[in-house]
């Protein structure tokens, strides 16, 4: 008999779809946005994931640079060593940075503050492992009513489901944003909203539905699964207008980044 085939993790399924559709379209923007940035340089890729950003890196620097990655999923991580095994990846925390003082020049965060529960103390580590100077670019989502994709989803699944725990969108307000970094003892801190098209090939509306942090436990096998047939057909007809003729989804999303300086 014939061995069933391993079903792909979500942080595979993570890098197959999501990372095309949407994080390799934001990351050059990113780095770009960190410029200059020497060719030595240390730099820590903060929340992340399967490593897009620290990649990118790596392909535009080469192997002088030292960069390292830390994400508090596992499975993310073992994705990103896998595809850049030379790269420093680490597990850990952003409120408790398990590196020593002053160890990089640069801090890019791609979408990770707004998932802390405790920003502030996230935002301090992060002044504590930057060198006098160096910087740090954060990110995080405008609010969902922003965001026209996935507030079309947001609503569909919300009417099928009640409402959800979602953190991906949570933290959109450019004052708030500010402040944190501020009260962290940053300099020169300035926030920009940029607008950039997502383009996706496929849009697994499930794994929409958990990302979202709906509270699915409760519900039996039977009736879960009538609620998301339910909400697919929904889902599937509040996404007409994003369809291309390619098949997928397209649309404009909108997020904050952050820029700030340590000055001593």
């Amino acid at each position: 008999m014939e061995r069933a085939q391993a079903q792909p993790s979500f942080a595979e399924l993570y890098e197959r779809i999501v990372v095309p559709a949407v994080f390799s379209r934001y990351t050059p923007d990113l780095i770009e946005r960190a410029r200059p940035i020497g060719p030595s340089a240390r730099i820590l890729d903060l929340g992340c994931g399967t490593g897009i950003v620290a990649r990118q890196l790596r392909e535009r620097l080469g192997g002088a640079a030292r960069i390292a990655g830390l994400d508090v999923n596992a499975g993310m991580l073992a994705v990103a060593r896998d595809r850049a095994p030379d790269v420093d990846w680490r597990e850990g925390n952003a409120i408790a940075l398990p590196f020593a003082d002053q160890s990089f020049d640069l801090v890019l965060s791609q979408q990770m503050i707004q998932f802390v529960p405790d920003r502030a103390a996230a935002a301090r580590e992060i002044h504590r492992v930057l060198a006098p100077g160096g910087r740090v670019l954060a990110s995080s989502w405008r609010p969902r009513a922003e965001n026209p994709l996935m507030d079309a989803l947001g609503r569909a699944a919300e009417h099928h489901f009640g409402r959800s725990n979602d953190k991906r969108m949570s933290f959109g307000d450019v004052d708030a944003l500010r402040s944190l970094f501020d009260g962290a003892g940053f300099a020169e801190v300035r926030v920009e909203t940029i607008s950039l098209v997502e383009e996706w090939t496929e849009l697994p509306l499930r794994m929409h539905v958990h990302a979202a942090g709906h509270e699915l436990a409760g519900l039996a096998p039977d009736e879960l699964e009538r609620r998301f047939v339910a909400y697919e057909a929904d889902a599937r007809a509040a996404l007409a207008p994003f369809a291309i003729a390619a098949g997928g989804y397209t649309g404009a999303s909108f997020t904050n980044v952050v820029t700030a300086r340590r000055a001593s």
